[in-house]
C-alpha cells in the first residue's frame, strides 16, 4: 500500500482537525459545557451536517480535545525520562511542565483537562466509552511509575517512599492543583496577592523538601 494520503485523504484529515481546534478554542474560552454543536461547526465554518458525519456526539470531541492534551502530557514524561539522571532531577522537571503550562497559551492543556474531568463527573452516561482517554491516561501511569521505580534507590529521596506514594503526591496533587489555579479569573474572586506560577514554585519547594533524604 502507498505509504502517502490520496488528496481525499489529506482533506479528510485536515477537516478532522479543523473540528477539533476549533472545538478546542470554545471549550477553552466557553467551557465545554456551554459549547454546542452548533457553535463548532460555525468555528469550523462547514455545515452542522458535516460535523454530524465526522463527530455524530459531542462527546465523541470532547474526548478527542482531552486525549491530545494527555498526549502532550506523556510525551513531556518520556522527554525527562530520558532527559534525567536522578530521581530528583526527574521529580523537579515534571513539576516545572506543570509550571510551564501555566503559560503555555493561556493554560490551555491543565484548563481544558479540569473541564473534562468536571464534565465527565456529571455527564459519564452521555459517552459511550471512553478507551482512549483511559488508555492514554493508563500509559502515562505506566511511564511515571516506571521512572520512579528506576531511579527511586538512587540516594536523591527518601527510601522509604513507595512508587504509588509518590504519584498520588507529585502527579495527582500537583497536576490537581495546577488545574485548579489554571481556572484563575474565571469567577468573580478577590485578586490573589501572588501569581498562580508563584503558588506552584511553593508548592514544587514544599514537595521537593518532603521527598529529600
Amino acid at each position: 500500500m502507498p505509504s502517502h494520503l490520496s488528496n481525499r485523504e489529506r482533506a479528510k484529515k485536515k477537516r478532522r482537525e479543523t473540528i477539533l481546534k476549533a472545538a478546542e478554542n470554545l471549550f477553552l474560552h466557553q467551557g465545554i459545557d456551554n459549547t454546542t454543536m452548533d457553535e463548532i461547526a460555525k468555528e469550523a465554518e462547514i455545515g452542522i451536517a458535516t460535523l454530524f458525519r465526522y463527530f455524530p456526539k459531542k462527546e465523541l470531541i470532547i474526548q478527542e480535545v482531552a486525549t491530545a492534551k494527555l498526549r502532550i502530557l506523556l510525551g513531556a514524561l518520556k522527554e525527562i525520562e530520558e532527559c534525567t539522571s536522578t530521581c530528583m532531577e526527574m521529580m523537579t522537571a515534571v513539576m516545572d511542565f506543570f509550571i510551564d503550562q501555566m503559560a503555555e497559551q493561556d493554560g490551555a492543556m491543565p484548563k481544558l483537562l479540569d473541564n473534562f474531568v468536571n464534565y465527565k463527573a456529571v455527564a459519564i452516561d452521555s459517552f459511550d466509552d471512553l478507551n482512549m482517554y483511559n488508555e492514554m491516561r493508563d500509559e502515562i501511569s505506566i511511564v511515571f511509575t516506571r521512572m520512579i521505580e528506576t531511579r527511586k534507590n538512587d540516594g536523591t529521596i527518601k527510601q522509604e517512599l513507595r512508587a504509588a506514594q509518590i504519584i498520588s503526591t507529585i502527579l495527582s496533587n500537583f497536576s490537581v492543583f495546577t488545574f485548579k489555579l489554571s481556572l484563575k479569573g474565571n469567577e468573580d474572586l478577590p485578586a490573589p496577592e501572588i501569581t498562580s506560577e508563584e503558588q506552584l514554585v511553593i508548592m514544587k519547594r514544599i514537595f521537593l523538601d518532603y521527598l529529600k533524604p
